[in-house]
């Protein structure tokens, strides 16, 4: 790991370890979560990392950064107690981000005509009548509740297809470290070496390139080599099918009472028919059949 002489105006200042640190990339030694809460590490007490709470959050969150992976440095926060160490974007969760997954359903009112045939079987005296206008009634009442089931599971496909755009959202906002003091923050902890010795358990900073020969073109991509079909896979985005199958033909498009639009694409792939659901120009289910 090489670390550059820092300069002494960034000594416990917390401008300059913004300055210092952001815009620079970083390599991770751990997988991140993707959620604003991050990984908290907590300098007052003898083991900083808490892997009980690491695990769940990977586990509730999926993981935004890998192992190994180059991220960038977006933000530093020196807060009183705390410094916010931001990675490509911070962590998806923050008050800009609309993380519910719930869609609710619809209510039904009743019609005017249903609300008329109540007050007309109030107002009758006759029997028959009365029957009549309570079969209409019924009727009536069992078309809305029809129409309610319908909102209800209209509104359970738009939940998961909801969850499905909160789950990608989360793995392309990044993550960050909380480096965090049971009270202020040291003095001598506010410097750019301090922060890098902190974290030098779970990022290395200022790497160097890989020098090593590329391996040969053949296993550069093994996944240009497979078959378009089993190149697919959820959460891709339209122009990405269509570099793999071509244009294609679209069958249908919709548009929810949410704004969400549904589309659906039919690809011919050799001797495969394949049929991808789009969300929000994201796959979100697909299938393949032969012709």
């Amino acid at each position: 790991m090489v670390i550059c002489t820092l300069a002494a105006s960034a000594q416990s200042d917390p401008n300059g370890i913004q300055s210092y640190f952001t815009g620079k990339e970083v390599v991770l030694k751990i997988d991140m979560p993707g959620t604003q809460q991050g990984v908290d590490l907590r300098f007052s007490k003898d083991q900083p990392m808490n892997w009980k709470e690491y695990s769940n959050r990977l586990k509730s969150n999926g993981a935004a950064i890998h192992k190994g992976d180059t991220a960038r440095v977006t933000g530093v926060a020196v807060k009183n107690d705390r410094i916010e160490f931001q990675l490509d974007g911070g962590g998806f969760g923050t008050f800009l981000d609309d993380s519910s997954t719930t869609v609710n359903a619809k209510s039904v009112d009743k019609s005017d005509y249903e609300k008329r045939l109540e007050k007309q079987i109030s107002n009758t005296t006759d029997p028959d009548q009365k029957r009549a206008l309570q079969r209409d009634l019924d009727r009536e009442r069992e078309r809305r509740k029809r129409e309610e089931n319908n909102n209800q599971a209209a509104a359970q496909i738009a939940s998961q297809i909801k969850a499905q755009q909160v789950a990608e959202k989360r793995l392309r906002g990044g993550s960050r470290f909380n480096l965090r003091w049971a009270g202020p923050i040291p003095a001598d902890q506010q410097t750019p070496a301090a922060v890098m010795k902190l974290l030098a358990d779970y990022v290395t900073f200022n790497a160097s390139p890989q020098t090593s020969e590329p391996p040969p073109a053949a296993t550069q991509n093994p996944a240009a080599d497979a078959p378009a079909a089993a190149q697919l896979k959820r959460g891709m985005k339209l122009s990405e099918v269509t570099a793999l199958f071509g244009q294609g033909r679209q069958l249908s498009e919709s548009v929810s009472n949410e704004g969400l639009k549904t589309q659906t694409f039919q690809y011919l792939s050799g001797d495969q028919r394949v049929e991808v659901i789009y969300v929000e120009g994201l796959v979100v289910r697909y299938s393949i059949s032969s012709n």
